[in-house]
């Protein structure tokens, strides 16, 4: 039986007992209902794990005991950089979670002019909060023992210059001419993409875009959802990389 996975950074330090924060120990006793003694599978997101045991639990608190070896994964030498706007709630979390599960590096979040007016009187620091819980979430199920890193951007200038590296970025929009071909990526170890919301990137961004050297690009002849590119996109990256 697959023993439940949990997140905690304390996992791989030093100490062989430590605590949970107060949000996944609630998780443990009043979702999973998991007892003394019971053991789980801790993972602290930056590529190690152990296996640990409840050893005591309070109201709000659960302490474990770390019982098995730490087992570390060296990371990946390739990144994904996504670069994707705030959009309408559900399928937001849908992006991040799926996003997650295919491998992303960063994930970095940005408000976009034509943001859904759904979410627009929302404060963006309140919606990144549960953000990260869905990617923990998503880290969770999936397996995965890395959690990518998460930055917020106050708009998509913003969020460009929390990029590095020397590869360029690519866009993606439906007016854009070139179509996106992977073997121009050829030996790059970070790819960085944007993608814009549901109603597309506007005539100032797409300004900045082109103003900065942004390698503007068509994805295909489909039109696809706000939510459906930055995973196409990334499974594609993914392929290249020879990780599916």
């Amino acid at each position: 039986m697959r023993i439940h996975r949990i997140y905690c950074k304390s996992v791989s330090e030093t100490n062989n007992v430590f605590d949970l924060d107060q949000s996944q120990s609630i998780h443990m006793t009043r979702v999973l209902r998991l007892k003394i003694d019971e053991e789980v599978d801790v993972f602290d997101g930056e590529g190690s794990s152990a296996i640990c045991k409840i050893s005591a639990i309070s109201r709000n608190a659960i302490t474990l005991e770390r019982i098995s070896s730490v087992k570390s994964l060296n990371i990946e030498a390739e990144k994904i950089i996504c670069i994707v706007p705030f959009i309408k709630k559900d399928n937001f979390h849908f992006m991040l979670q799926k996003l997650t599960e295919i491998g992303v590096s960063h994930l970095i979040l940005y408000r976009p002019d034509l943001i859904d007016q759904s979410i627009a009187r929302k404060d963006i620091l309140k919606l990144a909060e549960k953000a990260e819980e869905v990617v923990i979430n998503a880290c969770k199920q999936c397996g995965s023992n890395f959690l990518p890193k998460m930055s917020i951007s106050e708009n998509l200038s913003a969020a460009l210059n929390n990029v590095g590296g020397d590869d360029g970025i690519y866009a993606f929009d439906v007016e854009a001419i070139k179509a996106f071909e992977t073997e121009e990526l050829t030996d790059q170890l970070s790819v960085s993409f944007v993608t814009g919301p549901e109603s597309g990137f506007s005539e100032e961004e797409k300004s900045f875009l082109s103003n900065n050297d942004v390698k503007m690009r068509l994805i295909g002849k489909n039109v696809l959802r706000a939510e459906t590119a930055p995973l196409v996109i990334s499974t594609l990256i993914q392929n290249h990389f020879g990780r599916i």
